[in-house]
């Protein structure tokens, strides 16, 4: 079974939508489902941290860009899915840039709210998963590059062999119990100190 559906009752959801007929009939059929939610209006310029997933409702007025300026600046890693009235290139672009995985027209229907919430969670873990992964990746080569150029200056100044600089920077990190990144980069920033 789909991890997003097993833990779909842990859910905590935060519905950013005015007051109305539609909004109470969105946290009942979330409630239904089973997971905490709290609808919120007017929006304020914080976002709750600990939401897992946000429904945003997207217009073209002060209200969405004030959400959105919050969503930014929390830095919040909830699932977002857009609710949206019309379409328009302004809307559309502004759920686009807001990073939305999912969205609801209205008038809005229960039919599919499980489904979306489901294959919004799903998505986003794959994102999450996708962007750590890089950010693993990315990290790891920047340790080879330095690695490289420590190196380097070890065989420029010293007139080691690569093997032989690679062995001093093993060796020293041993010794001091760091790792062997933080010998190439005091290596490389002591290099850049004495070339000044």
């Amino acid at each position: 079974m789909l991890k997003a559906l097993r833990d779909i009752r842990t859910l905590r959801v935060v519905i950013y939508h005015p007051k109305d007929r539609e909004r109470d009939e969105l946290v009942a059929q979330i409630r239904r489902i089973g997971c905490e939610v709290e609808a919120v209006w007017p929006p304020t310029e914080t976002m709750r941290p600990d939401a897992d997933v946000v429904f945003m409702l997207f217009r073209q007025d002060g209200f969405t860009h004030v959400l959105l300026k919050a969503l930014v600046e929390s830095g919040s890693q909830a699932t977002l899915i857009a609710i949206v009235e019309f379409e328009s290139p302004a809307v559309i672009e502004a759920i686009a840039r807001a990073g939305a995985v999912s969205i609801v027209t209205k008038p809005i229907r229960a039919f599919g709210l499980l489904t979306s919430l489901v294959l919004s969670r799903t998505l986003s873990a794959k994102e999450k998963n996708l962007i750590d992964r890089t950010r693993k990746l990315e990290s790891k080569l920047e340790g080879f590059r330095r690695m490289e150029k420590a190196k380097a200056i070890l065989m420029s100044r010293k007139g080691f062999s690569e093997q032989e600089a690679y062995d001093v920077i093993r060796m020293r990190a041993m010794s001091a119990r760091v790792s062997m990144d933080v010998v190439c980069a005091t290596i490389i920033d002591a290099d850049e100190f004495i070339g000044l």
